[in-house]
């Protein structure tokens, strides 16, 4: 299976964003959004590509919006206990010590929020994620923060942008990759099972097929496997569950005119999950024409971009 599938550096973000949460022995009331954390959630609402004009000449992309499934999580849910607990001491130790004590009057439904926008065209695919997060300051306030990021890949490398901060970093070309070789695609199930029987099919290598099929896991080759997967409706579109490493599965479409070649190389992810975290597409569109500016928000100005070999 292709270990690129769920976009490992794609989660290993999410999963920096999540940082070190210690169990707390607090319990969880109900929670109210707090202002920040409403204008985040209203941020995501509106896809980074609305913000574009029609195009004279557009480019087909494939788009999935997915969002965060992170409310059940155990590990947030200990998370937001934490951070309520931490800001309970925080005030005590404080107030003792003469020093300020500002707590908060509400707290987030939760501590990380993040909504994932892919944009994919053949050869290239970028992906904006829109993420709330919030700690703990010394005088106990809540320091709450929306960031928005994006991340250009293809064959010819990865530009990572910071829509906030205006920088960019790494293979950010004028183009916006558009010049990016198209990947050649691994065998799909039905090449393979192809292949195989047509082997099975040579005197020569027939009894070495045989015994190959009798393998435990074999079943019913590549095809027979990816036919008996199990199949989902997410966002109005079928899907495909898969298994990509221990703790990463998810749910991959290849409808569309093309399958992308690069962050995945097997389609769209419209669920993933690893651990105990999981995002679930709430819009999906194929063969969709955009302005190809979506690939290059750091042309945008007052950008400063440090280009791969730039001194």
């Amino acid at each position: 299976m292709n270990h690129t599938l769920f976009d490992l550096a794609g989660i290993r973000r999410i999963l920096g964003m999540l940082g070190a949460l210690p169990l707390a022995m607090a319990a969880l009331p109900a929670q109210a959004e707090t202002a920040v954390e409403r204008q985040a959630e209203a941020a995501a609402a509106a896809a980074p590509h609305l913000r574009f004009m029609s195009a004279a000449k557009p480019v087909s992309v494939h788009y999935v919006h997915l969002k965060d499934d992170y409310q059940t999580s155990p590990i947030l849910q200990a998370g937001l206990a934490q951070l309520k607990h931490a800001v309970a001491i925080c005030v005590e130790g404080n107030r003792r010590l003469g020093r300020p004590a500002n707590p908060p009057t509400a707290f987030p439904d939760q501590i990380l929020h993040a909504h994932e926008f892919e944009y994919a065209a053949q050869n290239r695919t970028i992906t904006y994620v829109m993420a709330y997060q919030v700690q703990m300051a010394d005088d106990c306030r809540l320091l709450e923060r929306a960031s928005l990021t994006a991340r250009l890949q293809s064959s010819k490398g990865k530009c990572t942008i910071d829509l906030d901060r205006k920088t960019a970093d790494g293979e950010c070309d004028a183009a916006g990759h558009a010049d990016a070789p198209v990947r050649p695609r691994p065998p799909d199930a039905a090449s393979q099972e192809a292949a195989m029987a047509a082997m099975a099919a040579d005197p020569r290598m027939a009894k070495h097929m045989a015994a190959l099929r009798k393998l435990p896991g074999a079943g019913g080759g590549a095809a027979g496997a990816a036919a008996n997967a199990p199949r989902r409706t997410i966002a109005g579109v079928e899907c495909r569950m898969v298994d990509a490493l221990p703790g990463i599965r998810g749910c991959v479409s290849q409808a569309g005119g093309f399958v992308p070649s690069a962050s995945t190389g097997m389609g769209m992810t419209l669920y993933r999950e690893f651990a105990k975290y999981a995002s679930t597409a709430v819009e999906a569109k194929f063969d969709l024409p955009l302005d190809a500016a979506i690939f290059t928000p750091y042309l945008g100005g007052g950008y400063a971009i440090n280009r791969k070999g730039d001194k």
